[in-house]
């Protein structure tokens, strides 16, 4: 028999069985929160419930939307199909993704002060082609997202999230997602795997007073090279390698994040335009949010201020 990780079941069932009834409140506070006028607040409505199902065509998620507000579920002007797809093409609508994952993640602020990072990919519905010289044949590869983001390691709530079409830039968007995170979070520690290794990512973490735990390379010389927070990490790492990776473990719980985000809302995008497969995997990530909010309000009792 498969070992399974204890649980408290009662805990557990409440959670399950109180999302989708939690859920259209939570959307509509928190288009209050963001959205200026009441027809964005409808059409971020109506795109959150949408992306709640990964596999639901625009014409089967109006139908759908209409069925709710025909049983007063919700109360919001439904647009077209044509039109709810105009809206996630939008490039302006990232600010107001962006602006909605920060704000999900606020009343998590209490429990949160060690966070991770890690980077995973989404598969899309495009192919790429290209002639290979050394094959001398065309070869067709499946195009994929690159996905960053920052968790809180006791809750997985994101507080920090890069769509990126192309992969790279891992360390100038970790130390973006550190000035984001210390706007609204008091940081204790911060990991993340190898790719995170390096001077300037330590001294962005001790800039927040905060300490870094990242994967540290065979080939350290023990030399600081003018960065002293680099120095002590590797020195504990080296000098007290059990206690270190008691912490530097917690990232564990970022790739727990990345799983879980991919069996519940989906693990491919299927917009064409990059600015739709951005803005459709960034409502799938809103959405998380909007999971470990209702989580947090039985397990940890936060009810977020946005609520009353």
């Amino acid at each position: 028999m498969k070992k399974r990780w204890p649980r408290n079941e009662v805990l557990y069932n409440q959670v399950q069985e109180s999302e989708f009834t939690n859920f259209f409140g939570f959307v509509k506070y928190l288009g209050f929160k963001v959205c200026k006028t009441k027809k964005m607040r409808d059409t971020i409505s109506c795109l959150l419930i949408w992306h709640k199902f990964p596999n639901f065509s625009a014409r089967r998620a109006k139908g759908f939307l209409e069925l709710l507000k025909n049983f007063k579920i919700i109360n919001v002007k439904i647009p077209c199909f044509k039109t709810l797809c105009n809206y996630r093409e939008n490039n302006n609508l990232l600010k107001i993704l962006d602006d909605l994952i920060i704000e999900s993640s606020k009343p998590l602020a209490t429990i949160e002060h060690d966070f991770a990072t890690d980077a995973t990919g989404i598969r899309t519905s495009l192919f790429s082609s290209w002639y290979s010289i050394r094959c001398k044949k065309e070869i067709r590869k499946r195009d994929h997202l690159t996905i960053h983001i920052t968790t809180g390691v006791k809750s997985n709530i994101v507080t920090a999230l890069n769509v990126e079409i192309k992969s790279g830039n891992d360390n100038k968007i970790f130390r973006e997602h550190v000035d984001k995170t210390a706007e609204n979070f008091k940081i204790n520690e911060w990991s993340g795997d190898g790719r995170y290794w390096c001077k300037k990512n330590c001294w962005k973490i001790n800039e927040i007073k905060a300490k870094p735990y990242f994967k540290v390379w065979k080939n350290w010389s023990g030399k600081a090279k003018g960065c002293m927070p680099w120095k002590i990490m590797n020195l504990e790492f080296k000098n007290n390698p059990e206690e270190y990776e008691k912490s530097y473990h917690k990232r564990s719980n970022v790739e727990s994040t990345n799983h879980s985000k991919k069996v519940i809302h989906g693990n491919k995008v299927y917009s064409r335009l990059k600015s739709s497969r951005i803005n459709e995997e960034t409502l799938r990530w809103i959405n998380h949010n909007i999971n470990v909010l209702n989580r947090a309000k039985y397990e940890w009792k936060i009810n977020p201020k946005f609520m009353d």
